[in-house]
């Protein structure tokens, strides 16, 4: 990835058909990296490794929303991003975020935000959403949300750590993405052979793996 300096010059997809899982992706690599289709076959061989890895038959896909929407689960994301040899780690909202978010830091690509969602047009119903923050060469950070027409810059450190700890206040996730030639292939990250995809538990240092929401927004 070339090093850019101005927002102006950024790649930006907006949101299309609830596509915000490869949106994000695509955002932060700042190019058309992978299709619905890519994310498709990760998601399809997360759940083949996952029911060689419990020896039993997993029907509904864990790893994809069952609506067909772009919303995708963690590990899809953390697999596609390792194909790119970038890594996923999950921010442990116990720590202070100003600490992590290093500007001198330039293997740091940039941050994957998850919030829920509340969809307009369906009353009740909860919906789930993924959307990037790059970190450009210069250390400033740039908000790629599909939902905005155009990427937006930060006023300054101190506006994107106030933006990012109201998002952890109201409920929200970050994962820190960083460059690593070493970086794992799709097939061998994600869950270990005794967890189950399709359960999950609260860990204080690790949030569950959100499941695939009814809707992205």
């Amino acid at each position: 990835m070339s090093k850019i300096t101005s927002a102006r010059s950024l790649y930006h997809e907006c949101q299309n058909q609830g596509q915000c899982g490869k949106h994000t992706l695509n955002n932060l690599l700042q190019g058309p990296v992978f299709s619905t289709a890519d994310l498709d076959v990760i998601a399809e061989d997360l759940r083949q490794v996952a029911q060689e890895n419990l020896q039993r038959t997993i029907w509904k896909n864990p790893y994809k929303s069952p609506l067909g929407m772009g919303y995708y689960d963690v590990s899809v994301l953390e697999a596609a991003l390792n194909q790119k040899q970038c890594t996923l780690s999950w921010f442990d909202a116990r720590r202070d975020i100003s600490e992590c978010l290093d500007q001198q830091d330039e293997s740091m690509v940039g941050l994957i935000v998850h919030v829920p969602t509340s969809p307009r047009w369906i009353p009740f119903w909860k919906g789930q959403h993924w959307f990037g923050i790059l970190r450009l060469a210069n250390g400033a950070y740039v908000d790629l949300d599909s939902r905005l027409s155009l990427p937006t810059a930060f006023a300054g450190f101190a506006d994107c750590i106030a933006f990012l700890s109201d998002i952890l206040q109201n409920g929200g996730r970050l994962f820190l993405i960083h460059r690593d030639p070493e970086a794992l292939v799709a097939n061998t990250v994600g869950r270990t052979s005794s967890e189950d995809p399709t359960q999950t538990s609260e860990s204080p240092a690790r949030h569950p793996t959100p499941s695939p929401g009814p809707t992205a927004s």
